[in-house]
């Protein structure tokens, strides 16, 4: 008789959305999905159109060896260190289908490695996932202040933090713990988007990555939230340290053996737009200059012109300002929304306001809004525990997509305005 190995437990934050899920029509309007709704642009679509037919007439998507033997790698070590001032070669650079896998595979090196972790909440519930399929224990986890706490599990000899910048369920920077980990995994979520000073927020990244030494360190970068292009999955990992390159390499090979070239220059233009557009306005067309001297040498297809790298950075100045005035909608004097001390967002598409009012039994408000049509997102659904909830955010927070129409932020308010009055009848 063959024994049949169990699955993993569930995280609890899965367990909690389907709990609050049930009973919620299928047309039910939801605040606080976790995805930009803002439209991608259209000079980055054509752009990437364009060079899916090339690839394709090329005979490129065809075949399973890298036609830019390396390149896309090399260039975008290159943009990335003359972005972020870091010493950088390809060798340092893998590329993979989205920062979700990036953060499963890396979570699986550490689980096998021996490290216990450390996590931020709110956060993306893929960590906690991760940690349970791949068998990583959670030690702990830690709010935006710092403060932490710590999970009744046995602890293994290594620790590895992992850090979320800006947070993505907050839209703010956290402090890390005091503790020195032995590996940090750093999660670059949002690039762009600044709600009011796109400069400070390119020097806080710097700053936390020229401080992390790589061979006891991972960074990701993604393009989809930053882009709005979820549909492609592209992400890198930075690091140096070998074991963990082994494990992405390994695990490349078994599963797809093939080197997906439009991921590779996707990835390779947003490091050529991060290095563009997030310098002094005036210093643009001498850093795009810059970027495509970069990829031409590598021998990569070229960059978007001058112009058009304009225009992408008007459609992006355009949506950090949708995301500052849904912000600003939040908190108006009428809202039902406020923003806790350190928990006012900064970067990105989302926001975690809390309620003003009592509602008594939270969760079960929550589960009767989404009975009536009103889909909520509130604390438990973004990672952790109940006990860490408890223990660091113990008030009614919900999440509030930042990305959606003006209109629809609004009507997502009155109809939040409308259940507090539905409650208070009973």
């Amino acid at each position: 008789m063959h024994r049949i190995t169990p699955a993993p437990a569930q995280a609890e934050c899965l367990t909690a959305f389907a709990r609050l899920r049930a009973g919620s029509p299928a047309d039910a309007f939801e605040i606080g999905e976790g995805c930009n709704f803002y439209p991608p642009s259209p000079d980055l679509g054509r752009h990437l159109g364009a060079l899916l037919h090339s690839l394709a007439a090329q005979g490129n998507l065809s075949r399973y060896r890298d036609p830019f033997k390396g390149g896309a790698k090399a260039a975008f070590a290159d943009l990335t260190s003359a972005r972020l001032g870091i010493p950088l070669t390809a060798q340092d650079v893998t590329f993979l289908q989205g920062g979700t896998e990036a953060a499963s595979l890396t979570i699986c090196h550490l689980a096998a490695t021996g490290h216990s972790l450390t996590l931020p909440i709110p956060n993306y519930y893929g960590f906690d996932h991760s940690a349970g399929r791949w068998g990583a224990r959670v030690a702990a986890y830690y709010r935006h202040d710092g403060a932490v706490h710590h999970n009744r599990t046995l602890l293994r000899n290594r620790t590895a933090l992992v850090e979320v910048l800006p947070n993505g369920v907050t839209g703010t920077f956290f402090n890390r713990p005091g503790d020195r980990p032995d590996f940090t995994l750093l999660d670059l979520v949002f690039q762009v988007g600044a709600h009011h000073e796109p400069l400070a927020l390119e020097a806080a990244i710097q700053s936390r990555v020229r401080a992390l030494d790589l061979t006891s360190s991972a960074v990701i970068m993604t393009a989809s939230k930053d882009l709005a292009m979820p549909g492609l999955r592209a992400a890198a990992i930075i690091t140096r340290n070998r074991a963990l390159q082994q494990h992405l390499t390994a695990d490349a090979f078994d599963r797809a053996p093939t080197s997906a070239p439009l991921t590779s220059l996707l990835m390779v233009l947003y490091a050529a737009l991060l290095h563009a557009v997030n310098g002094p306005p005036e210093n643009l067309d001498k850093r795009h200059h810059m970027a495509q001297q970069i990829v031409q040498d590598h021998g990569l297809p070229p960059l978007p012109d001058t112009a058009t790298t304009h225009r992408v950075q008007a459609h992006l100045d355009g949506m950090a300002r949708r995301f500052r005035s849904n912000s600003v909608l939040l908190t108006e004097a009428d809202s039902p929304l406020t923003f806790a001390d350190g928990l006012a967002p900064t970067a990105g598409y989302s926001a975690f306001p809390r309620l003003r009012l009592d509602e008594g039994d939270f969760l079960g408000w929550v589960r009767r809004c989404g009975a009536n049509g009103l889909r909520l997102n509130p604390t438990v659904l973004h990672a952790g525990t109940a006990a860490a909830w408890t223990a660091l955010h113990p008030g009614r927070n919900l999440r509030v997509n930042l990305s959606e129409s003006a209109a629809r932020t609004a009507t997502g308010l009155q109809r939040l305005h409308a259940e507090l009055e539905r409650s208070r009848l009973y």
